[in-house]
């Protein structure tokens, strides 16, 4: 978060760090409804959030994951005509049955909103908290972390392309292990997949003391790419494009 921060100096933005008062800006019945997954509540009080700051007379608002990691952040712009903007997720994880010795891996492109941008003039933030209010309203049986996000995103995205910040990254527990066990291979086929140079990558800290796939995302690895990443400012990654 302190990367972030420093970032957003950096780039003359205001900063503000929300803490739990981020809940107050869902109502009870949504709460209720994602059933304690914070996902789906984040995901929602983000834009509402982002709403409220456009109101106030901000022309851009950005958010910015907990988890997002700014490594070279004199690269790193928002500069864009968009009106908003989501990013594109490159995610690679091992074939079902395969090991990471045997290295038989899946890749594939998603949208996420780890980092969000929303300026005023944007004609899509009222209509994704509407989708984001009846996807939870309507949805029947428990609801996935990822439904009003990344799996809302990916599928419009299929059929009404959306414009992606392709700069961060988002590192699954296959690249974190790549990275903290200098398995080169992996973070090649990464690089493949996302194509552009990153500055910044959300490290998946809801996998954080999980086990995924085999993978033990205790705090040593986490602790571990960190260091990496700025030590770098992301040469490890980027040498490969």
């Amino acid at each position: 978060m302190q990367t972030v921060k420093d970032w957003a100096t950096l780039k003359g933005f205001d900063y503000q760090m929300i803490d739990d008062k981020l809940f107050d800006y869902v109502p009870d019945w949504y709460k209720e409804k994602a059933n304690g997954k914070i996902q789906p509540i984040s995901d929602l009080a983000r834009l509402e959030l982002a709403k409220e700051f456009i109101l106030k007379g901000y022309e851009r608002t950005v958010w910015i994951d907990a988890d997002i990691l700014i490594f070279q952040p004199e690269q790193l712009n928002i500069n864009t005509r968009e009106e908003y903007l989501f990013c594109r997720e490159a995610w690679i994880e091992l074939e079902t049955g395969s090991t990471v010795e045997e290295g038989k891996i899946v890749c594939i492109s998603k949208v996420h909103n780890a980092l969000t941008i929303f300026t005023q003039k944007n004609s899509f933030l009222d209509f994704y908290i509407y989708v984001c209010k009846e996807i939870v309203r309507n949805t029947q049986g428990k609801l996935s972390s990822i439904e009003v996000s990344t799996r809302f995103l990916t599928n419009l995205h299929q059929i009404f392309p959306l414009p992606l910040f392709k700069n961060m990254g988002l590192f699954s527990p296959l690249n974190m292990y790549g990275i903290a066990q200098n398995q080169n291979y992996f973070t090649q086929e990464y690089v493949k997949l996302i194509g552009a140079p990153i500055y910044a990558a959300n490290l998946c800290s809801s996998f954080r003391n999980t086990s995924f796939q085999g993978i033990d995302m205790n705090d040593q690895v986490y602790e571990i790419v960190i260091e990496k990443l700025l030590e770098t400012k992301g040469e490890l990654v980027n040498q490969y494009l």
